[in-house]
């Protein structure tokens, strides 16, 4: 009797060390999972469903050339953590949105019951502007780019251009894809000569490209494709129409209507500020 006595005695015993184990433990499990309001120091990469890296704040990952990259990936040069309020996306930017606001935006709304410094994956996608004229959302341009082989000016248009006196030999900025130099400098006037390579295969912002003359003019015929994604400066839309002359993008959807699968890690930040940049 006195044995089974020990026996439930010991039982209990151990029962109730292992209750006030987990009671102390549940609320440091509590506080370690981010909450709405929260200031936290945001990483991630985001990757299109093809596998291809949309965005990353991680410049070992912008490095790494085994990884592949989308056509709008752009690297960044420091690893210094985004500093965000969870739940609390930013607030609505002039259209068209940014694409690295949306992604921020869109997982900072998703931080509220995630666990501080621990990886986790999450799903985003965005939705088509809803209070913008459709007209807005897209953008129409041509398939080629023209530029006559000589182009001629008076001095002074020269100089309120290029800022400085023109010179025989001087580069002259017009395209990337076109070297331009000044042939000859008159009491008057001013002579830039264009080359480039016919037949040449080059890339753009928009796809790739070929280099052709016809008669007095450098072509460049841009090959967009319907589909294709592109990035203008800190925006990306997709291609929706190709028609011999002109192609048109659609801006509508901040993240070009795909559904992102990002790598997310938040860490609380000390004294819970953000940075100037963030407030």
């Amino acid at each position: 009797m006195v044995h089974r006595f020990k026996i439930v005695f010991s039982t209990l015993f151990i029962l109730s060390v292992l209750f006030v184990f987990l009671a102390v433990e549940l609320p440091a499990a509590e506080k370690a999972a981010i909450k709405t309001g929260d200031k936290v120091g945001l990483q991630f990469t985001c990757r299109f469903p093809n596998g291809e890296i949309a965005a990353s704040t991680s410049s070992a990952v912008a490095a790494d050339k085994s990884l592949r990259k989308s056509v709008v990936f752009v690297p960044r040069s420091i690893d210094d953590p985004l500093e965000v309020a969870a739940g609390q996306a930013a607030a609505a930017k002039k259209f068209p949105v940014p694409f690295l606001d949306e992604i921020v935006g869109r997982i900072a709304a998703s931080l509220p019951g995630m666990s501080h410094g621990k990886t986790q994956t999450i799903k985003i996608h965005s939705e088509r502007a809803a209070d913008v004229p459709e007209k807005e959302q897209f953008l129409e341009l041509a398939r080629i780019k023209a530029y006559p082989k000589e182009i001629r000016m008076t001095r002074d248009e020269y100089k309120s251009r290029a800022a400085k006196d023109a010179e025989v030999g001087a580069d002259v900025e017009i395209d990337p894809l076109v070297t331009a130099k000044v042939a000859s400098v008159s009491e008057n006037e001013v002579v830039i000569r264009t080359t480039a390579k016919p037949g040449a295969v080059v890339e753009t912002d928009f796809g790739k490209a070929t280099i052709r003359e016809n008669g007095n003019q450098i072509e460049i015929v841009i090959e967009a494709a319907k589909g294709t994604l592109v990035r203008m400066g800190p925006v990306v839309g997709r291609i929706c129409d190709a028609q011999d002359k002109m192609f048109t993008i659609d801006f509508g959807n901040p993240l070009a209507g795909e559904t992102l699968a990002c790598e997310v890690k938040a860490e609380p930040i000390s004294g819970n500020k953000l940075s100037k940049k963030e407030k």
